[in-house]
Parts: C-alpha cells; sequence; structure tokens
C-alpha cells in the first residue's frame, strides 16, 4: 500500500495536468462539467482563457487543491446524518473528481466510514432513491445477454485494470437489493484509489442486475432496478461468463475482476468456475 503523501503527489500530479488530453476538445463549459477534467476554482487565469471558461467561475484568485479539502471536511460537519454526509461526498465526486479523492486521501479516518462500511449499507437500502444522474459505473442486466461486450465500449475509460462487481445478492448481511447494489463496487474502488494509489479511470464498477427476490425493493415506485424474481442456472451462468470474457477481450487477460457480495449459492462456485480462466477473486 502506499503512503498517504504518495498518492496525495499522484492525485496533485493528476490534478495538474487534467486538462491537457481534453481541454482542445472540449467548450469550457462542457470541460467543467466533466467530473475527471473539472477543477471548478483551482483553474488558472491562462487555463481559463485557454479553454474559455472566463464568466463560468467567480472572478477571484484560483483556490488551492488545500483549501477547498479544507472546505469539504467543514461542510461535511455540517451534515447531521451518515447518510447526508454520503450524499454530499457523492455530490463532490460528481462535480470535481480530483477534490474528492484528495479528501478521502487526506482525511481517510474521517472520510472512509461515509464512502464505504458502515454507510453504504444504507445508501444502498435507498440507492434508486439518492441515484446520482452522473453516470458511475455501468449497469449491465439480464436483458443484455449476447451484447455485454459492446455495453463495455459506452465506459469511456479504455485503460481499465481493476473491475469490482456485484449482483446485489447479499449486500453487506442485508439481503438481495438487486440494482440497489451498485453503491458496493463503487464504495469499493474508492477505496483502491484512495489508499492503494490506483488512478479511478483505471477502475470500473458494474451491477450486474438478474432481478430481485426481495419485494420491498421491488415493489418501491423508486425503484431503477429489473422488477423481476432473480434468475437462476444456465441463464445466470451464462450472463457471468459472457460478462468476464467480454472484459478480458475489453481490457487484457490479465485485468483484475473482483466478485463482492454474490449470494452463497454463487460466489464461490462462480469463483472455481473461472479461477482458471480469469485474474478473479472474491472480497
Amino acid at each position: 500500500m502506499l503512503k498517504q503523501g504518495a498518492v496525495l503527489t499522484s492525485l496533485l500530479a493528476h490534478f495538474l495536468a487534467l486538462t491537457v488530453s481534453f481541454g482542445g476538445q472540449r467548450s469550457g463549459y462542457q470541460l467543467a462539467k466533466f467530473p475527471s477534467e473539472n477543477k471548478g476554482t483551482s483553474f488558472s487565469s491562462e487555463e481559463r482563457e485557454r479553454y474559455g471558461l472566463q464568466g463560468l467561475y467567480p472572478a477571484g484568485s484560483p483556490q488551492s487543491l488545500d483549501l477547498k479539502v479544507e472546505l469539504v471536511m467543514q461542510q461535511l460537519e455540517t451534515k447531521t446524518s451518515p447518510l447526508e454526509k454520503y450524499i454530499y461526498l457523492h455530490t463532490i465526486l460528481d462535480a470535481d473528481e480530483t477534490l474528492y479523492y484528495a479528501t478521502l486521501v487526506g482525511n481517510t479516518a474521517q472520510v472512509m466510514p461515509f464512502v464505504y462500511t458502515p454507510t453504504v449499507g444504507e445508501a444502498c437500502q435507498k440507492w434508486s432513491s439518492i441515484f446520482r444522474h452522473q453516470p458511475r459505473g455501468l449497469y449491465i442486466s439480464s436483458n443484455d445477454a449476447g451484447r455485454v461486450r459492446a455495453i463495455l465500449d459506452h465506459w469511456p475509460h479504455d485503460n481499465v485494470k481493476v473491475i469490482c462487481f456485484t449482483d446485489g445478492e447479499r449486500i453487506l448481511g442485508l439481503g438481495d437489493l438487486g440494482g440497489n447494489g451498485m453503491g458496493i463496487p463503487i464504495g469499493k474502488l474508492a477505496l483502491y484509489t484512495a489508499c492503494a494509489g490506483i488512478n479511478p479511470s483505471q477502475c470500473l464498477p458494474i451491477q450486474i442486475d438478474v432481478g430481485c427476490n426481495t419485494p420491498a425493493v421491488v415493489n418501491d415506485i423508486f425503484y431503477t432496478g429489473l422488477r423481476q424474481p432473480r434468475i437462476r442456472g444456465p441463464a445466470y451462468d451464462a450472463l457471468i461468463a459472457e460478462f468476464i470474457t467480454a472484459a478480458q477481450n475489453k481490457y487484457g487477460r490479465n485485468v483484475l475482476i473482483q466478485f463482492e457480495d454474490f449470494g452463497n449459492s454463487n460466489a464461490f462456485r462462480l469463483l472455481d468456475a473461472h479461477a482458471k480462466s480469469a485474474c478473479v477473486f472474491n472480497g
């Protein structure tokens, strides 16, 4: 595990170079809306001129990353519940990824309970109600059988090294949450970045939606997953196999694929089935 200082140095380097690859391809407004490249009030005067950002931010001096992290932590303290803190941090993630990860790296002990356990359990239970419209990972459903590889092409980053995926059947002891389980791979991969220094663009969270057997979940009017009983048997196994094959085809034979919060009837069985042909483990 990298020391926090090394991780923060890596993040700062990423932060300073954000607009290099895409700045000439997007309008200033588009750049400001793209969280992996947006620097908000930290864009320098030269960058604001170069990328057409004048007028999109207040006219004061650019703010340092450290100062913005301090403000995030102050605002976090004003939130009255763990779920509110979780939602607030995701608001930062959806606007400025560098600020989000710098906050995690610099304040790991204070922030991590609101990024992953224990708060992520409540977040998953209420996922459809708090769903953010900024895409975070990919949702692949049983309706997508036969076209999983094409769906992977919809993700904007091609240099993925780590995939964390779940089918939502056994979320943190809370049971079958179906498509609401996406909070788990998102949170787990945030740990990979904050604690191990893996570039977030190399991490891909995936929710495999094959249905849900919890009536309270599927009967929720806000539920965003498939409203059907969970599929089992050959169709389920074939979808998982198609996904793993497609991931290796897209990202290379050595892409790390982590099974997360699968049900007891599938977790070790699937791991054994794919252990010799893919780089997999069960978290």
